[in-house]
């Protein structure tokens, strides 16, 4: 096994015997024999070991040569060495001859000229014989080498890098990566999610672009090119524990990519300090470890790869700081897609991601990338599309948007929940004529490292995930009596001769009312918002006075909506609210004008507040105070 020389410049190691015989018989790689032949040129020690074996070997070459007999007697010799020994043996056995030795007897003098005329044939044919031997040698261990669990760990990682170089994205199109990270507590084998990550590369360039998106939902993108983006990348992933700062310094200084690539892997081990490895196969894959240096800087005890025992490609890539916690990578996906989408899938403009050297985005592909609004113009065929999304309810909180392209057309991309919605959606853009393409997805359609684009503009507040998916009451699991305004709302539904489960039923259908309003409420505050944002002075300049009119006409029917259902919660709880409250809260409704959307933020939140069986409100007196007053300020 060869020896990894110390990167020292100042005090180089010297090349062990083994090395040096491995030079000599021609056993190294090219690196290594380059890097041996370096080495001796500017070593006298190492120069005179190699001299010294040569020696040795020539020496004992002529003496196995001084002490073997002549051809011609040895053979001879060795034909009656063989006569004497199989009389010997046959005289020995006479009194209790075996069955094998009756037969070998049998043969007489013909057997003993058969077995003489054999050996004389291999004595006089030693190199055909010499010849056979050997190859049927190597056959033996090349039908033998899949079975064989004792490899060395360089090389398959050799091998792993030789399968990546076959693969090679064609001219147009990037490698799109999926990993998804985890972290194992090895004692007790707990998992942890730490979240995805998608990384694109281009060939011919050393800039990859990564996409960390963490459980919470946080994402982090870079274009990763020093190793501050690198450790921003990591970092997010890593969840910026203090524990792991080490750890993520560490793999930003080996511009180390999570990508689970055997180059990648290579670049990561090159700093451990330590030449110990081993490998082994368990099932159909094998198991790469590198161990590091016994405290080393990183805190990293061991780094593993696996990769798959018949195509060597890698599969993912751990590290492990002792017997407590293990990080792994695991690619999930690899794929070559078209340049332009992918980089636009990541919200990465394509005139900051050319190719060094290479030609601009739109000679580079022919495919239109999405625009944001803030550079681009509206076009009557956006504002038709969204006025037929406005008809079928598309704006009010499903992940639907029209997205601008590069070209001139429209793209309309979203995610829904059943195949009767996007039949609908799909139904209401057939009127609208010009380039629109209609993209929509269930979720069982959404493949792993398939992503959504982002929305084109994601300044004006993206629809919480609470407000979004607000789950309604239900008679069935609700527990009434938890209603902070229950006792109101009994004595208001409390008759003579009906019983508690009726009057609680009663309770739980105004409740799940009143939710649904206030959530219908704050829905088409967010999409009045959203449209603001989507058709601004500036990007509406060149329309139409028809487009106009169309926007304006969506944004009144959203106002109206907003007065409407305000106005309707406030009759339905002026009902149960004491006299005093509603005269406090129209004292309260004269407040100044506040953007509409956080006033129905806030009103939804106190809904929900006095409404859910879950909720606990201290002073649901003032609570009841302040909604009712922005009700009626919501629905002046």
């Amino acid at each position: 096994m060869t020896q990894k020389a110390n990167k020292n410049p100042v005090a180089p190691s010297h090349l062990g015997d083994a090395e040096i015989l491995a030079y000599l018989d021609g056993e190294l790689s090219a690196d290594e024999r380059q890097r041996a032949s370096s080495h001796l040129e500017g070593c006298w020690t190492c120069r005179s070991t190699m001299t010294d074996l040569q020696a040795r070997i020539d020496s004992f070459v002529q003496f196995r040569k001084d002490l073997l007999p002549s051809p011609g007697s040895f053979d001879d010799m060795r034909v009656e060495q063989f006569r004497q020994r199989l009389a010997r043996h046959a005289k020995d056995s006479q009194a209790s001859p075996k069955w094998w030795e009756d037969r070998i007897g049998r043969l007489g003098t013909w057997g003993q000229r058969c077995f003489s005329g054999a050996l004389t044939f291999v004595v006089h044919h030693q190199k055909a014989t010499v010849a056979v031997a050997v190859s049927l040698c190597l056959v033996v261990v090349m039908f033998t080498d899949v079975l064989n669990t004792r490899v060395s760990a360089d090389t398959v990682l050799r091998r792993a890098e030789s399968y990546e170089s076959s693969l090679v994205p064609a001219s147009g199109q990037v490698a799109r990566s999926s990993v998804h990270v985890e972290c194992i507590d090895r004692r007790s084998g707990a998992t942890q999610d730490l979240g995805t990550l998608t990384i694109l590369r281009e060939p011919q360039t050393p800039i990859a672009y990564v996409s960390a998106q963490s459980p919470s939902g946080r994402v982090v993108t870079r274009e990763v090119k020093t190793s501050d983006e690198e450790a921003a990348v990591l970092s997010t992933i890593l969840q910026q524990d203090p524990a792991n700062s080490n750890l993520v310094e560490y793999l930003a200084g080996r511009h180390w990519v999570p990508d689970v690539s055997a180059a990648g892997f290579q670049s990561l081990i090159e700093g451990r300090s330590s030449a110990d490895s081993s490998a082994r196969r368990d099932a159909g894959e094998y198991e790469l470890h590198y161990p590091f240096a016994a405290g080393h800087k990183s805190g990293i005890a061991e780094a593993m790869l696996r990769v798959d025992a018949k195509t060597y490609a890698p599969e993912s890539v751990s590290l492990t700081n002792g017997a407590q916690q293990e990080y792994r990578f695991t690619r999930t996906a690899l794929v070559f897609r078209p340049r332009a989408i992918e980089l636009a899938s990541l919200n990465i403009p394509a005139e900051r991601s050319n190719p060094v050297g290479g030609r601009s985005a739109s000679s580079t592909s022919a495919r239109a990338v999405p625009l944001t609004y803030a550079n681009s113009q509206a076009s009557e065929i956006e504002v038709s599309a969204a006025a037929a999304l406005h008809q079928v309810d598309s704006c009010l909180g499903e992940e639907v948007y029209l997205f601008p392209m590069s070209d001139g057309s429209l793209l309309l991309q979203g995610l829904v929940a059943t195949p009767a919605r996007r039949d609908t959606i799909r139904q209401s853009l057939t009127s609208v004529s010009g380039d629109l393409h209609v993209d929509v997805y269930l979720p069982r359609e959404i493949r792993s490292g398939t992503q959504l684009l982002n929305p084109p503009d994601q300044s004006p507040g993206n629809l919480p995930q609470a407000d979004a998916s607000s789950s309604k009451l239900t008679i069935a699991d609700a527990v009434v009596d938890q209603i902070p305004l229950y006792q109101n709302l009994y004595k208001h539904f409390a008759q003579s001769g009906t019983d508690r489960e009726a009057t609680d039923k009663q309770v739980l259908i105004f409740s799940n009312e009143v939710v649904t309003l206030a959530r219908q409420t704050f829905l088409h505050a967010w999409a009045l918002k959203k449209l603001d944002r989507e058709f601004t002075a500036a990007r509406t300049a060149g329309l139409s006075s028809e487009a106009l009119k169309k926007i304006e006409s969506m944004r009144a029917s959203h106002r109206q909506s907003v007065a409407t259902l305000a106005r309707q919660q406030q009759a339905m709880l002026s009902q149960v609210a004491d006299p005093t409250i509603t005269a406090n809260a129209a004292q309260l409704a004269s407040v100044s004008e506040e953007d509409l959307l956080v006033l129905a933020r806030e009103q939804s939140e106190l809904v929900r507040s006095l409404f859910t069986p879950s909720a606990s409100v201290r002073d649901s007196v003032t609570s009841l105070t302040k909604l009712l007053a922005l009700l009626r300020h919501m629905g002046a």
